[in-house]
């Protein structure tokens, strides 16, 4: 993990006063990655940085079928639900990944300057 943002979604996980998650949870749904692993074949690259997208839709329910994963009746959250981004590493679906930066600057022009995890 690169980067995670904290908000009061998790100030409340921390104080245990979050009723949607069973305790323990490692907090964490907003968050940046660099790729550690990628399947053959795939655009990504070892090292490259991206965002993840922390909702995981079962994409079998109505709402998922007809295109509104954001409406799933099982959805996960990482964070949340599953252990999120404070993980040392996070299996993640690559079709919850967004492209952070090919040419390994930040959005500002910067070059990264966080230590590798």
């Amino acid at each position: 993990m690169r980067r995670v943002g904290l908000c009061g979604t998790d100030y409340h996980i921390y104080a245990v006063k979050h009723p949607f998650l069973k305790y323990p949870r490692l907090i964490g749904h907003e968050l940046a990655a660099e790729v550690a692993e990628v399947p053959t074949g795939s655009r990504l690259t070892v090292g490259q940085v991206v965002t993840v997208n922390p909702y995981l839709p079962c994409g079998t329910c109505r709402a998922c079928r007809r295109g509104k994963p954001n409406c799933c009746a099982a959805i996960r959250v990482l964070g949340v639900h599953v252990d999120g981004g404070l993980c040392e590493w996070l299996p993640c679906p690559r079709r919850r990944w967004s492209n952070f930066s090919r040419s390994g600057r930040t959005p500002s022009g910067g070059r990264r300057s966080a230590p590798r995890c």
